[in-house]
């Protein structure tokens, strides 16, 4: 890891001495700040500044300006910088705590479904070998251990290792090949996805039995296919007899040798990934065959294997392996809230059962109903009655057409020139002929001159009367004084009617009146109220059933007639 990488890791995760740091810095700056007098320093260098301008030392003045404006720079880049460090901190600290307290409660209830499905997957697969829930339960709980202490995820590992028992693998080998893959990816130093791509092929390759060409070349693009895995699998061969040596030099390659080879067996595999994974002592390896050596080595395989798979090397790993520590205590809570399969499965479907016997009644009745309705024609009535209306509205527009077109035939090429042609002879009709210019040309002379001797007839009136402006001068002079003098007179009177309250007393009076004829009206009304009230109180009843049954009769006697008149009509 570099040394730039190193510090970011360690800003975003090492939070204490990330604030202890802060802390010291701020310290170490306000000590510094004290000493050089930072806050004065300001003012000093503004009173530099103006005595500099006062003995005309421009040259000292301006190098104060520019010093004062690099410390005013410097502030505002030290400013951002911290900023942009706390922000970092903050958000650094806010993916820690929702990776770490709230996605795992997600991953975690997946986690457990997840878990439950496997076990559905396994118990089916192997059955016939008499496995129960409790071995697989117990297989299941191996490997999440394995997968909180290692790199690898859980939920990956149990999704494989039902595609290995759904292969014919028993659910012991499984469990040791998956662990197996897993190691070898650390030693491989692959990822967490490339050994679940690995664990996935290595699956179908046991379905078939043996190991192919393609197979391998997937193990090699996850970065498994190394020499490390290759020495594993051919030591494996050779104990079982299977014949790994003679098909390599055979071929010329370990690769070469799996394209029509067959020593690569799922047996061979198997076995070596058990090794790999650390099932087996080396007494017991040496009790299958193996030399002291092999067993050693074997042995120190799998030590060197697992030991890479626990040990976290980058903090992606320790991040992936916190999150997944976390995400396993979750569901193993989910399994504790829901219960196990068992009791999922009890839980689950009376729950179901319940919720069908709510809406099952109302389903049953609804669905009865569209029955006797679908059986009893009438979902044919209803889509005969949709083609009526459609064939109703063609009809209809189908004879509107008709009309259009018994009006405006339909156009045709030789309709079109016809209508060209007509369009032709009109416009030649519009051509001008030099008589009839000449014609427009002295009418508009005329209407100008016209013009021209009413525009000379104004002008000199204009002239002639210009005398007239004193006239008016003076006549309005005297229209002021007059108009002057009848507003005086006008405010007058407006002022002694204020004073006497004279249209006050007009309103008086006139409230005074409309009050008397509002009493007036007011008995009237009620006068009016009483006697509808009495004519509410009557029984009309009758009244409206004779003029009703006289109606009818002469309904009755005048429909004959317009049946009969309609008929002449139609006839």
């Amino acid at each position: 890891m570099s040394s730039i990488d190193k510090r970011i890791v360690q800003m975003e995760f090492n939070n204490q001495g990330f604030e202890s740091g802060v802390r010291t810095t701020l310290n170490s700056l306000k000590n510094l700040n004290e000493k050089l007098k930072m806050n004065e320093g300001s003012k000093g260098l503004d009173n530099i500044s103006r005595a500099a301008s006062k003995v005309n030392l421009n040259g000292l003045g301006q190098g104060v300006e520019t010093v004062k404006a690099k410390f005013s720079t410097l502030g505002v880049v030290g400013a951002t910088v911290l900023s942009n460090i706390t922000n970092s901190a903050v958000n650094a600290g806010k993916n820690l705590v929702s990776a770490l307290a709230i996605q795992p409660i997600t991953d975690g209830f997946n986690e457990y479904e997840t878990k439950m499905n496997s076990i559905q997957t396994i118990l089916t697969n192997t059955a016939h070998e008499g496995t129960t829930l409790k071995d697989v339960t117990s297989t299941l709980n191996e490997l999440n251990d394995y997968a909180d202490k290692t790199i690898y995820n859980f939920a990956e590992m149990t999704k494989n290792i039902g595609t290995f028992t759904a292969a014919g693998v028993d659910l012991k080998t499984s469990t040791a090949a998956i662990k197996g893959i897993a190691n070898l990816a650390a030693a491989s130093g692959s990822s967490s996805t490339q050994a679940s791509t690995a664990m996935y092929q290595l699956s179908q390759a046991l379905a078939t039995g043996k190991v192919s060409l393609q197979d391998w070349n997937s193990v090699v693009n996850a970065g498994m296919g190394g020499k490390l895995f290759q020495d594993a699998l051919i030591r494996t061969s050779e104990v079982m007899g299977t014949g790994a040596d003679e098909a390599i030099k055979k071929y010329g390659s370990f690769r070469d040798s799996l394209t029509e080879g067959k020593w690569l067996t799922g047996d061979v595999l198997t076995e070596t990934l058990k090794q790999i994974s650390g099932a087996y002592t080396e007494a017991e390896l040496k009790a299958q065959g193996y030399t002291d050596a092999q067993a050693k080595a074997i042995t120190q395989l799998a030590e060197n294997a697992t030991k890479a798979a626990t040990e976290v090397k980058t903090v992606s790993q320790l991040f992936d392996t916190m999150k997944e520590s976390v995400g396993s205590g979750w569901a193993q809570s989910w399994e504790y809230i829901i219960g196990d399969k068992d009791q999922a499965t009890k839980l689950l479907t009376s729950i179901s059962d319940g919720f069908n016997n709510i809406f099952q009644p109302s389903t049953d009745a609804r669905n009865a109903m569209l029955k006797f309705w679908n059986e009893n024609g009438g979902r044919d009535d209803v889509i005969k009655g949709v083609t009526n209306i459609v064939q109703g509205v063609g009809k209809g527009l189908g004879a509107i057409k008709d009309g259009f077109r018994d009006v405006f035939p339909p156009m045709t090429g030789e309709k079109l020139v016809q209508i060209s042609e007509g369009f032709k002879n009109l416009t030649e009709k519009f051509k001008m002929s030099d008589s009839t210019a000449g014609k427009i040309k002295n009418t508009f002379k005329g209407v100008f001159s016209v013009l021209n001797l009413g525009k000379n007839a104004v002008t000199t009136l204009f002239k002639a009367f210009s005398p007239l402006t004193n006239v008016f001068g003076t006549i309005g002079k005297v229209l002021l004084s007059v108009t002057s003098g009848i507003g005086k007179f006008a405010s007058s009177l407006n002022d002694a009617a204020n004073k006497s309250n004279f249209f006050g007393k007009i309103s008086d009076g006139i409230s005074s009146g409309l009050n008397a004829i509002g009493s007036i009206i007011s008995g009237a009304g009620k006068g009016i109220m009483s006697f509808f009230d009495y004519l509410s109180k009557l029984d009309f009843s009758k009244v409206f059933s004779t003029l009703g049954s006289a109606l009818q009769g002469i309904g009755n006697g005048i429909a004959p007639i317009l049946e009969g008149v309609g008929k002449a009509l139609v006839q």
